[in-house]
């Protein structure tokens, strides 16, 4: 089991979406891997990333007012 955050995963699935392109004459393969979560995986990992943003957008926010109280 691993952590990270407040976010814990157990043998998570991934999604495999492979293509073959052309770069500078040669044929290279592509491999996405994607997870494949569930209902409330996607929650939880939705609620960490909305915390994270929440947080960055909060300090921005703050130094912002701080500049235009200065001004």
């Amino acid at each position: 089991m691993e952590r990270k955050g407040d976010f814990i995963s157990t043998n998570i699935r991934y999604k495999k979406e492979t293509e073959v392109v052309t770069f500078q004459g040669r044929e290279i393969t592509l491999e996405n891997l994607s997870p494949v979560f569930t209902p409330e995986q996607e929650a939880a990992k939705r609620r960490e990333l909305e915390q994270q943003l929440y947080e960055v957008f909060r300090k921005y926010a703050d130094k912002r007012q701080k500049e235009e109280a200065g001004a």
